[in-house]
């Protein structure tokens, strides 16, 4: 005769316990799945420093290369605006745009300035004599050199 259920012996605590330890279905893939998940953290956190460090490091670059930007001397008549713009940087730059009291103004020509030289940007417009024109240079980065030019 078979036993019933509630006739069966129940496994005891110590004995499941033992079960579970000696039964090792899937616990390695456990196992792996959690160092899998602390790689990539970890693997996360050093390319996140690096690539942060990298950024840093070149905004640094971008700004050392705009505060060597300087003018030199300028001239000024009637109808043009002559400024020679200075480059003390790695790198060379290019005059993109100008305005003439915050109105855009018209370069007679692309300059494109190299490290360690200076070159003139002519700036065409109407001007009067007893005035001060406010000049802004636009460059390739994105940075401007502002001066305040008074026509006498």
């Amino acid at each position: 005769m078979k036993k019933t259920i509630t006739q069966q012996k129940r496994p005891t605590c110590r004995h499941q316990l033992k079960r579970l330890l000696t039964a090792k279905k899937g616990a390695s893939t456990g196992i792996i799945a959690i160092l899998l998940v602390l790689v990539t953290i970890i693997s996360g956190f050093f390319f996140y420093s690096y690539v942060a460090g990298h950024i840093g490091a070149m905004q640094n670059d971008f700004q050392e290369q705009m505060e060597l930007l300087f003018l030199k001397s300028f001239n000024i008549n009637s109808t043009h605006i002559i400024s020679f713009i200075g480059n003390k940087g790695f790198w060379a730059i290019s005059i993109v745009s100008a305005y003439v009291n915050d109105q855009i103004a018209n370069i007679l020509q692309s300059v494109q300035i190299g490290k360690d030289s200076v070159e003139p940007v002519y700036i065409r417009g109407t001007f009067t004599t007893g005035l001060t024109y406010t000049v802004k240079l636009v460059t390739n980065f994105g940075s401007s050199i502002s001066f305040d030019i008074p026509y006498m």
